[in-house]
């Protein structure tokens, strides 16, 4: 319709602008050109850019704000529609001054990394709410984060949360900021933990735990080592004792007769009589009586 319009008033103008008052006549002039821009300005405001990486929100002063969204490139709109740029890309926001407190009523202070992007199928929802970037840090993101850290920490006692329990913590933080703004549109992206502080006795406390944790280790460790060794001489022992007591029953006074034998025979004189032979056994000649 306002092509239309904008058609007719560059037709009219054109028409005027043929027409000399001198000359009483009207012809083709340069200053016709002009005419046109009616049509231009009005094609202009029916076409709407979408960069890359970003969801073209359509705002109209008569309906608010549409669900549906225009994709990167160019679109036709509505001649008072405007169009928001909404980026996609992934958002980062340090948060340095997070305070809590403990189950065990102490104070701890946090720093904190926050990535996450708009959802494109929710731009505008988002747009709806928040209308720019910065106010969803402003209203959104630190207030959420600020939430999900008292929410957590006082679930636990500072001795915790600095020392086994840290990673449990961390992982309930980005579960719950994942719900959190996923119900405005935008999707968690990842955090990261800069820093935990909960000030100098605190982490001196703490120090002290640890390595007194480190020795009584250590010390286990080496009482499980002499018990290893003590139980292994036992073992020794045992084998030992029990390999004698199968060798001496199997030396009987046969075999003792035998072993007696072959020893005489290897270094002495022996006499062996066997019926009427004798034999002096360990010379070279031999006699038969």
């Amino acid at each position: 319709m306002w092509l239309i319009v904008g058609i007719i008033i560059a037709v009219l103008c054109f028409a005027v602008l043929g027409y000399s008052a001198n000359d009483k006549r009207w012809k083709l002039r340069g200053r016709q050109i002009v005419a046109l821009l009616p049509v231009l300005l009005v094609f202009g405001d029916l076409v709407a850019i979408v960069p890359a990486n970003n969801v073209g929100v359509i705002f109209s002063p008569f309906g608010g704000v549409k669900s549906e969204t225009l994709s990167e490139g160019f679109h036709f709109k509505g001649l008072f529609d405007t169009v928001y740029n909404i980026t996609t890309e992934v958002q980062s926001k340090s948060l340095t001054e997070l305070s809590s407190q403990t189950k065990d009523s102490q104070y701890i202070s946090m720093a904190i990394d926050i990535k996450y992007r708009v959802i494109p199928e929710s731009a505008s929802k988002v747009f709806d709410q928040f209308r720019t970037m910065a106010k969803v840090d402003a209203v959104l993101i630190s207030p959420a984060v600020q939430r999900t850290v008292e929410i957590v920490t006082t679930k636990y006692n500072i001795m915790e949360i600095l020392g086994e329990k840290r990673n449990t913590i961390y992982t309930e933080i980005e579960k719950e900021l994942e719900t959190t703004f996923a119900k405005s549109g935008i999707s968690f992206y990842s955090v990261t933990f800069v820093d935990t502080d909960a000030g100098d006795s605190i982490e001196a406390a703490i120090q002290n735990e640890a390595v007194a944790k480190k020795a009584v280790q250590t010390a286990e460790q080496e009482r499980q080592k002499a018990e290893i060794e003590a139980q292994t001489k036992l073992i020794v022992a045992k084998a030992e004792a029990d390999a004698n007591k199968i060798l001496t029953q199997a030396i009987t006074p046969e075999l003792l007769a035998k072993m007696e034998m072959d020893a005489r025979l290897k270094w002495g004189w022996v006499t062996v009589q066997a019926g009427n032979v004798i034999a002096d056994v360990g010379d070279t000649s031999s006699k038969t009586e």
